[in-house]
């Protein structure tokens, strides 16, 4: 049997994966000129998310609290990522493969 047979795994959340989210949206919005690919777009995203400090909780038994100071450093920590993560997919996209 699963976890998720046993357990309502949709309530575990990792508050890092949002901002990670948000903030290549933006990246994609202000950077027309990264390609839009989804292979392209998956990688850039998985490479961040790779390289930062994921922040779980659950929204039933533990609600997600700010932590200022956390959440500063781990939106450094994204944003550092999204310029490495962006020149090495730009300089060797997957979707050439």
């Amino acid at each position: 049997m699963s976890l998720a047979d046993s357990y309502h795994l949709d309530l575990l959340r990792n508050r890092t994966a949002e901002i990670v989210h948000r903030r290549v949206e933006q990246f994609l919005q202000e950077n027309p000129e990264f390609c839009r690919c989804e292979q392209c777009v998956l990688d850039l995203l998985a490479y961040v998310l790779n390289h930062v400090d994921p922040m779980y909780g659950t929204s039933l038994l533990d609600p997600f609290e700010p932590n200022p100071a956390r959440e500063k450093k781990v939106r450094v920590q994204i944003d550092l990522s999204l310029k490495a993560g962006a020149r090495k997919v730009t300089a060797a996209p997957n979707h050439n493969k």
